[in-house]
């Protein structure tokens, strides 16, 4: 299949979008990344290393996270703070067995054009309308950003490394992608894997399976992650109670709550929000 048939056949499914600030000496332990993520670089720099390569960053850089790559990040400025767009993709052929490369899109470019940080912000603004177009100005933004990566990687002269292909199901994708999107409006609640699985008619064992293939983690682990990234920027942008926001995420016990974000983030919640203000 040429590049231009590709093109025409992908499709962005957008999931989050998000603005993140960390305190210094942030640190993300390597994970392997259960979406695409394209994250544009708002202030300060920071050193990532997606799939044994290494990237610095620094202000109005945009990188791209290919799903299914292994990501770790390291703060290198007291202040460092990225919006962030995640997304699947997918063929729209019947039948489709291919891995669909991301269409020769740098894993890193510098942004040039103003118009471009304004899409990003555009979409964390309108994730949260209410209004029955709402998917399709999000994919329609999200479209654009991808256009500019690939013509700014087009006009480099010497590219970097390409980015590991994406590696899409597309018999299954639909479901996985029904299941990421109710996580991600109702993480605040304890769904249940019997719950998700009526949800795509699957049995239990199989949503397992399906999940874990397309994520690289099970249902449960991703949406633990997720209540914690939630609450790790409600930390750091408010001054509610770890209890409160233990309960926001759906974690009733405080202690349990401290224990998990402690895990993945390798200080306690109190800690966290303390090391953001000193």
């Amino acid at each position: 299949m040429s590049e231009n048939h590709i093109r025409q056949a992908l499709r962005l499914h957008f999931l989050y979008a998000e603005t993140y600030s960390f305190p210094k000496e942030w640190s993300f332990q390597e994970s392997m990344t259960p979406y695409s993520m394209i994250r544009y670089i708002v202030k300060g720099a920071a050193q990532f290393v997606i799939d044994e390569t290494i990237y610095h960053l620094e202000e109005n850089d945009i990188i791209y996270i290919p799903q299914g790559s292994t990501l770790c990040c390291d703060a290198l400025t007291d202040e460092f703070s990225f919006m962030s767009i995640r997304f699947t993709a997918s063929l729209s052929i019947p039948g489709s067995e291919g891995r669909p490369e991301m269409l020769g899109m740098d894993s890193k470019v510098k942004c040039t054009d103003p118009q471009i940080k304004q899409y990003f912000q555009s979409i964390i603004n309108e994730k949260n309308a209410n209004n029955r177009g709402k998917q399709y100005t999000l994919r329609g933004y999200l479209e654009l950003i991808v256009g500019y990566i690939i013509s700014a990687s087009d006009a480099s002269l010497a590219k970097p490394d390409k980015p590991k292909n994406m590696k899409l199901d597309n018999k299954n994708d639909n479901r996985v992608e029904i299941v990421l999107a109710h996580m991600l409006n109702h993480y605040k609640e304890n769904i249940t894997i019997e719950e998700m699985s009526r949800m795509v008619n699957l049995s239990s064992a199989s949503l397992r399976r399906l999940f874990k293939r397309h994520t690289g983690k099970s249902p449960s682990d991703f949406l633990i992650e997720l209540k914690m990234v939630v609450a790790a920027k409600r930390i750091l942008e408010t001054d509610e109670r770890i209890s409160d926001i233990a309960y926001e995420v759906g974690i009733k016990d405080p202690n349990y709550f401290s224990r998990i974000f402690k895990k993945y983030y390798r200080v306690t919640p109190v800690s966290y929000r303390q090391l953001a203000r000193e």
